[in-house]
Formats: structure tokens, C-alpha cells, sequence
């Protein structure tokens, strides 16, 4: 009796690695969902506008890069929404344990967000408090650690991503060596009642 139920506990246990990534992705999901508001965009734009039309002088260079700014906060605004929606495709993966070529989009997605938007970012930052905003070198340093940790908790969760990409494509390849195995042995009995007969 005793055996027989735990059993059963053991049959329902998650892995913990499967368990983590699970958690990962649904928060992920939850937190873009709650952050992607169109309000908050507005009001960004606004700031970064009167901030940098404020301190800026009245130049061509200065208004293009307030437009260079302003577009870098649409894109990652718009790319929000494409990592949400690839992290719930990404949940059918972990899941099921199959189609592996799924979490390819979330893999590329959290890539560029976490690598490329925060590299762009440190540049922006560097750029508007050398030129534009003299003397906000301690909030430069605050936004360059901050944006240091955002890229090493992304590359972390970028390897959890990738190590389940590659157990996937691994099963695979074992699941196919398999078939062929059986294949094989299928071929050699066929062949040998053929000889029999």
C-alpha cells in the first residue's frame, strides 16, 4: 500500500529544472503583460522630450537625437510585446518536453531585449550625460549597475533557455537513433524468417 502511493507522489513530481523555467516564463509573461501600458509610453515620451529639450541647446544634432531616443523607447516598447508573445508560445515546449523550434523565438526575443536594449541603453545614457545633462554623473553610475544586473539575470535566464533548447534537440536525436535501432532490428528479423522460409 505504502509503495503504491508513493508511487503516485513520485509519478506527479515536477523536475526542479522544468519547475524553474515554468516559473521564469509565467512571470515573464505576467510582468510584460502588467508593464506594456500605451499610457506609460506616452508619458515617457513626454518626459524624455521636455528633459532633453530643457537641458539641450537648440541644435539639428539635438533634435535628432531626441527622435533617436524617443524611437529606441517605441522599439522596445513594440518589442514588449513581441517577447510576451513569444513566452507564451514558449510555454508548449516546456510543457510537453517536444517541439524545440518554439523556443526559438523566445530565446531571440530575451536576446535582444536584455543584450542588444540594454547596450543601447548604457550608450544613450552615456551620450545624454556627457553632452546634454552635465553633472549627473552619480545617476550614470546608479543606471550603469542597474543595467549591468539586468544583463547578467538575462543572460542567467538565457542559459536556462537554451540548455532546455539543447536537451530537446538531444532527445530528439535520441528518440530518432531509436526508430532507426528498431528499424534496423525489424529489418534483421524480416530478413531472417525470409532466410527460414
Amino acid at each position: 500500500m505504502d509503495t503504491v502511493v508513493i508511487s503516485q507522489i513520485e509519478s506527479w513530481d515536477i523536475p526542479l529544472g522544468k519547475l524553474r523555467i515554468l516559473f521564469i516564463n509565467i512571470f515573464t509573461i505576467l510582468y510584460k503583460a502588467a508593464t506594456l501600458n500605451p499610457r506609460k509610453l506616452r508619458t515617457d515620451m513626454k518626459i524624455i522630450y521636455s528633459v532633453l529639450k530643457r537641458s539641450c541647446s537648440n541644435t539639428i544634432l539635438s533634435d535628432f537625437y531626441i527622435l533617436f531616443v524617443s524611437l529606441v523607447i517605441f522599439a522596445k516598447f513594440l518589442f514588449g510585446y513581441v517577447r510576451l508573445a513569444a513566452n507564451i508560445i514558449a510555454i508548449f515546449p516546456i510543457l510537453a518536453e517536444e517541439g524545440r523550434e518554439l523556443l526559438l523565438p523566445s530565446i531571440l526575443a530575451q536576446a535582444v531585449e536584455n543584450i542588444f536594449f540594454c547596450a543601447l541603453d548604457v550608450i544613450i545614457g552615456s551620450i545624454t550625460v556627457r553632452y546634454f545633462i552635465p553633472c549627473k554623473f552619480p545617476l550614470f553610475v546608479i543606471y550603469l549597475a542597474k543595467n549591468i544586473i539586468q544583463v547578467s539575470i538575462g543572460l542567467s535566464v538565457l542559459n536556462i533557455y537554451i540548455d532546455l533548447y539543447n536537451n530537446l534537440s538531444y532527445n530528439i536525436g535520441y528518440n530518432d537513433s531509436d526508430s532507426s535501432l528498431e528499424t534496423t532490428n525489424k529489418n534483421e528479423l524480416f530478413l531472417q524468417k525470409e532466410s527460414l522460409a
